[in-house]
């Protein structure tokens, strides 16, 4: 039964949405007074972090791909898609540190 309750996230598709509700979560409960908001912001960054490192995973994959030789041209564009979302998210993730540390 516990097999069934995992779920994922495509972070090509729906990272957008997925690092912007982190991040509201990181931002906002920091600031609180309640140890249990806290707690979840500290989640929430580790959540973050778990996901900036899947896609550091599918940009190494990608890229021994194309030094294999199996690099086509949707390849490289998706590595740099990849790489550009990442250090954006990257970026907002060391801003967000700067409220507090877990």
């Amino acid at each position: 039964m516990i097999k069934h309750l995992d779920f994922s996230i495509n972070l090509y598709t729906e990272g957008e949405k997925f690092f912007d509700v982190l991040k509201a979560v990181i931002r906002d409960s920091k600031k609180s007074n309640w140890p249990h908001e806290r707690e979840r912001a500290c989640y929430a960054e580790d959540l973050f972090k778990r996901a900036l490192e899947t896609f550091d995973e599918a940009i190494h994959f990608a890229e021994n791909r194309v030094q294999e030789g199996l690099c086509i041209e949707h390849d490289l564009k998706l590595i740099g898609e990849l790489k550009a979302k990442r250090d954006y998210w990257k970026k907002k993730l060391e801003e967000l540190s700067e409220f507090a540390k877990c």
